[in-house]
């Protein structure tokens, strides 16, 4: 893991994950954004990411079956966004649906203990 630099696997629409990279490259992290399950599981298995964050509300169905899977090798940290509070007994945190890129920055940053410097 790195403490300074997390890498996030993104599970979620196109448009979030490219809007989260722009967000955090500038501090240094990187985001992986698989386009299906495999490609998600794939990228957990050879990258090894810091944290997996997945928006439940903009893809659920791929949401579902990575945690799934991730679940039952035990993953973690997990981070979920959506509107569903099942989510809240299932992963490490739970962000409410439409939560905003520096919510999520702030979680990340708190679950893998990265430093977010702000000018």
């Amino acid at each position: 893991m790195s403490d300074q630099h997390p890498m996030i696997l993104f599970v979620g629409h196109q448009e979030q994950g490219t809007q989260l990279l722009e967000a955090v490259e500038p501090l240094g992290w990187w985001v992986y954004q698989p386009q299906n399950a495999n490609e998600a599981l794939g990228m957990y298995v050879s990258y090894l990411p810091d944290v997996i964050l997945m928006n439940a509300d903009s893809a659920p169905d791929i949401t579902e079956e990575v945690y799934y899977h991730l679940a039952s090798v035990l993953a973690e940290p997990m981070i979920v966004i959506g509107g569903d509070e099942v989510w809240s007994d299932r992963v490490t945190h739970h962000l409410p649906a439409g939560a905003d890129v520096s919510d999520v920055i702030t979680c990340v940053a708190e679950t893998t203990g990265a430093v977010v410097l702000t000018h």
